[in-house]
């Protein structure tokens, strides 16, 4: 007799519709999660503004959605695997929406930061929650392409939005956009409500016997974690997705000022990381079915990541059509961070793969909050100039690239 796992993985094709339903919902969701996420670098100004917030604390705000996202997204994973997709996603929707709400009608700081922690906790169900619902719902062998679609088209949901508030902001005050999104989110929750499902044969639904949460979490953890492989799988996630962040938040449009940029010029080259990011993410896929290969579209798109970041740390003068390229480079071949989930399922146990990728999120914040600052620690302690500062990120991906030419291959 076939396995659940087995039978799961024939019913559910690509011309399953209810299969594409759910997806869709789940690409809402991570869209949403984004531009809830990247609102606040556009907004943090009128903010700051608004209660007349120092420039340490509107940072401290900005922070606690990270810091609550990073811890969330392991928990996450094991409600995943315990109560199923249905459930915790509806359950971390409605966080986002509250976070949203209390945010829009703070009227001090402690709500404020409260709303802050809210969305950070909500929006961790997000991208877990994709990568579980395409789990569920798809062959497995289809993973690695419906997956890399759903980035690209968040990537490009996100984009739009992104572009979308720098209009609202000019016309309407801080909180009432945020209070359009929290509206948007409700909308999202009902329909959430109304047609999230569990695939029909689905055995999630926790026993007794399997403990209480914690015991469960801690179990698959250890599983996960005694394997060298998910270990060379999660570093090179973190450290080509924390190079990414590196650099599209904070370093990327210092360097381009200091090599001559406006800082408007910059920011718009800077934004173009994002959806080459979305693309990157379904190109890895393509290529690796081309070559039969996780191992080798992995190192071959770190190679390629290594080579443009080097060229703009060190380059002494680019013209602002060639930024653009390197930009959209560096954003495309940081698509190795997707590959990971791909990767992951080929060696984890279904049962056990929420917690796979909670804990692979939240590795590449945790590399992010580790490497994104170091820029600075170098020159501070060293006075060494911001380029040689910023080889950080390309040595940082020469070992990614050394623990991908380890990794056993796993196609």
């Amino acid at each position: 007799m076939a396995s659940s796992d087995q039978r799961n993985d024939h019913e559910n094709t690509l011309a399953n519709p209810m299969a594409w339903s759910i997806w869709l919902l789940a690409v809402i969701f991570v869209a949403y999660k984004f531009q809830t996420q990247s609102s606040y670098a556009v907004l943090n100004s009128s903010i700051a503004e608004s209660f007349s917030l120092s420039l340490a604390q509107i940072s401290i705000i900005g922070s606690l959605y990270s810091f609550a996202y990073a811890i969330m997204t392991i928990l996450v994973g094991g409600l995943l695997d315990r109560y199923g997709l249905r459930v915790t996603m509806i359950g971390g929707l409605t966080i986002v929406v509250a976070g949203g709400t209390l945010f829009g009608f703070a009227n001090n700081i402690p709500s404020l930061a409260l709303g802050q922690i809210l969305l950070g906790v909500g929006g961790a169900f997000g991208f877990p929650g994709l990568a579980y619902a395409v789990r569920e719902w798809f062959s497995i062998k289809h993973f690695g392409l419906v997956f890399g679609v759903a980035q690209l088209v968040a990537a490009g949901a996100n984009t739009l939005g992104q572009a979308a508030v720098g209009y609202l902001i000019v016309e309407f005050e801080w909180a009432y956009i945020i209070l359009i999104q929290a509206a948007f989110g409700f909308a999202l929750l009902v329909s959430f409500i109304l047609l999230m499902r569990e695939p029909f044969n689905n055995s999630t639904p926790f026993s007794s016997s399997q403990g209480s949460l914690w015991e469960s979490l801690f179990r698959d953890l250890k599983i996960l974690l005694v394997q060298p492989i998910f270990w060379q799988v999660s570093l090179i996630s973190g450290i080509t997705f924390g190079t990414l962040l590196g650099i599209g938040i904070v370093w990327g449009i210092k360097l381009l000022v200091a090599k001559g940029f406006d800082p408007t010029t910059a920011s718009s080259i800077n934004s173009i990381l994002w959806i080459s990011l979305g693309i990157g993410a379904l190109a890895i896929h393509l290529v690796s079915d081309y070559l039969r290969s996780f191992k080798l579209s992995v190192i071959i798109f770190l190679v390629c990541d290594i080579v443009a970041i080097s060229y703009l740390v060190l380059s002494d003068g680019i013209s602002i059509y060639m930024a653009y390229i390197i930009f959209a480079a560096i954003g495309f071949f940081a698509g190795v961070n997707a590959v990971a989930f791909t990767i992951t399922t080929r060696f984890c146990d279904k049962a056990i793969s929420g917690t796979a990728f909670g804990l692979l999120t939240s590795m590449s914040f945790i590399v992010a909050a580790a490497l994104t600052p170091l820029p600075a620690k170098i020159i501070e302690w060293t006075g060494t100039p911001l380029e040689l500062a910023s080889l950080i990120f390309p040595l940082a991906l020469l070992l990614a690239l050394f623990l991908a030419l380890l990794k056993k291959e796993t196609y």
